[in-house]
């Protein structure tokens, strides 16, 4: 019997999340500014938090990457 090892033909899954959350980053530029410039707030003042606007940002991008995550599970 032989070894197949190089058969390009398996298809291995593949993790789009990463590459599809880098395509939708730009449509959330005003949620990504927003929690940059409290980053910045925070750095400067030694105190603080984030917590909304990081997840301003999360669910922007969620919300384009998830229809376009769907496409890949069919």
């Amino acid at each position: 019997m032989e070894d197949d090892d190089d058969d390009d033909d398996d298809d291995e899954p593949v993790d789009v999340l990463p590459k599809l959350r880098e395509e939708c980053m730009s449509g959330c530029k005003k949620e990504i500014d927003n929690y940059k410039a409290c980053e910045e707030r925070i750095a400067e003042k030694g105190h603080g938090d984030c917590e909304s606007w990081y997840f301003d940002q999360l669910a922007c991008v969620d919300k384009c990457v998830v229809p376009k995550l769907f496409e890949y599970t069919k």
